[in-house]
């Protein structure tokens, strides 16, 4: 995309500040839930360990519990984010941003007051209040998530890249912090005020970036390099459902049904008389007929992709990447959180064949997403599966074969697993933004034989354990690190590329819910990947 219809060069991307804000933002959304897991010494140590709580199940398991309270409200509200799109006010991106950017500062201004409050008389009471805090948390990550992979979507494909360098990004600094943390406890004894001095500093660090975060989103939706990439979906729209200046409408002429076109000479979506007539018959008949108009067109589109006709984008205003309006377009779309939801379940929540008409415009601008980008979508949830299905559960446990490696068994995990995923992962972003290989059509084979080759090896490595369930296969460190590096490397590669192909496939007007739902997938992909590790560690134990 280097110019619009009429040749107009797209403006430049000025001190690529778009580019750093969309990286900050891929640190941002993510970072809240790290400091959580970081600061598990203030919690576990600190704040739980008390002569009521110190052989609580809350307390041995914490961090289990903070893992549960974390993915699963993140994978739910990515969803509810992705699929909840009425035009109304509600499902406005900045609104939705906005609250939960003030939910997530609410939450760590909150978490850092309670550092000052003593809680040893009730730690089942601070537990609770935590697990809600995470969940919280989460369910902002989940929005922000969302909401930044689409917003990059529109733009160029080293857009999207710059989400997926700026969450490795996070995990690397995190990482070091960690080694920085361990170094210094090692040379000077932790005190319970050391402790506490800590976790302030990653609740308040989180907060400035979050701030940072709400500062640039406002600031890069008015960039004119993104607003350029934002107008070019709804100047299709417009220019479509607007006839050329100085022709005439096409003509007037009846269906085989006897169907008269509208105003602008376009013929409606074809039904029969009786539907026609159950739907007339209903008090939302003139909703119903314009749902179904919409839904047919949808379709249409998606059984039209290969001849590269796109009748679903004349009509679908797009209500995404810009706010600009389209007038009275996007005042007929406009409705309430229940009225959305009955037309989400249109078929179980109305008699036919008003149901079905609902249901299918709704769904149907997310079916001819997926026509374009589901290859990607698996793509994506493959590689996030694979990854999370071992790291960190399983890599975490792998010890080495030699005690005289040069990395001794005391950095062994914090190196191996933790740095070098990350570190690792960040160059497999970066390389993508070059180098390109596979294209679209065969990203898909690498990806899976990536899944389908690292999981069984990494199940076969030395765990360090007198009697294994499993024999010990890989004896060699080298080859065990050349394998996280490579396992990282690829992690960070293919989700990339993954990331950048899924919205390229698709028109200006789709290509933000198509990033929406490439962000789904992701979450999807943790999540499954996560709850899988559990799974392979009783494997090994």
């Amino acid at each position: 995309m280097s110019g619009d219809d009429n040749g107009h060069a797209a403006p430049v991307d000025r001190f690529n500040l778009a580019y750093c804000f969309l990286l900050l933002h891929g640190i941002g959304f993510l970072l809240p839930w790290n400091v959580f897991i970081n600061a598990r010494e203030y919690f576990v140590d600190y704040k739980l360990n008390t002569t009521t709580s110190y052989d609580a199940d809350y307390r041995l398991n914490f961090m289990s519990y903070l893992g549960f309270a974390a993915h699963f409200p993140s994978l739910v509200f990515a969803a509810w984010n992705t699929f909840s799109q009425s035009g109304s006010s509600l499902s406005n991106p900045t609104f939705r941003f906005s609250g939960a950017m003030l939910v997530e500062v609410t939450v760590l201004l909150f978490t850092i007051a309670f550092t000052m409050v003593d809680t040893c008389d009730i730690p089942g009471t601070f537990f609770g209040i935590t697990i809600v805090s995470v969940v919280l948390i989460n369910c902002c990550v989940g929005i922000h998530q969302t909401l930044t992979f689409g917003m990059a979507a529109i733009l160029p494909m080293k857009y999207s890249n710059a989400v997926i360098v700026g969450s490795n990004a996070c995990g690397t600094i995190i990482s070091l912090v960690n080694v920085l943390t361990k170094w210094l406890a090692m040379i000077k004894s932790r005190s319970r005020k050391s402790i506490v001095v800590a976790a302030v500093a990653y609740f308040m660090s989180s907060v400035g970036i979050v701030l940072a975060c709400v500062i640039t989103y406002f600031w890069l939706r008015r960039l004119e390099f993104v607003r350029y990439y934002s107008s070019l979906g709804n100047k299709r729209c417009i220019e479509v459902l607007s006839p050329p200046e100085g022709t005439s409408p096409p003509a007037k002429k009846a269906n085989e049904h006897g169907t008269q076109p509208d105003a602008n000479g376009y013929l409606p979506a074809i039904y029969t008389q009786g539907d026609e007539k159950d739907i007339n018959e209903t008090e939302e008949g003139s909703q119903g007929r314009r749902l179904l108009l919409k839904s047919m067109n949808a379709v249409e589109a998606v059984n039209n992709k290969n001849t590269g006709e796109h009748p679903s984008d004349q009509t679908l205003p797009h209500s995404f990447g810009s706010e600009e309006s389209t007038g009275d377009e996007e005042a007929a779309e406009d409705k309430n959180d229940s009225e959305l939801l009955r037309d989400c379940f249109g078929i179980c929540c109305f008699a036919p064949p008003l149901g079905e008409t609902r249901c299918r415009a709704y769904w149907s601008r997310y079916l001819a997403c997926l026509s374009e980008c589901w290859p990607h979508c698996l793509s994506i949830w493959s590689v996030f599966f694979c990854s999370l299905s071992v790291f960190p559960a399983i890599q975490s446990m792998i010890r080495p074969n030699n005690p005289n490696y040069w990395i001794s068994p005391l950095w062994f995990v914090d190196v191996t697993c933790f740095f070098f995923f990350n570190l690792f992962a960040v160059l497999g972003c970066i390389v993508s933004n070059w180098i390109k290989i596979p294209g679209p059509r065969l990203l898909w084979i690498p990806v899976w034989i990536r899944t389908l080759l690292f999981i069984p090896f990494f199940l076969f490595c030395n765990f360090g354990l007198t009697n294994p369930k499993l024999p010990v296969l890989i004896t060699n460190d080298h080859v065990y690190l050349a394998a996280v590096v490579i396992f990282a490397f690829t992690n960070g590669y293919f989700a990339s590329l993954g990331i950048m192909y899924a919205p390229r496939n698709s028109p200006p007007e789709r290509a933000e819910l198509c990033g929406m739902l490439a962000a789904f997938f992701l979450n999807l992909g943790v999540f499954s990947g996560v709850y899988a590790s559990r799974g392979l560690v009783s494997l090994v134990i």
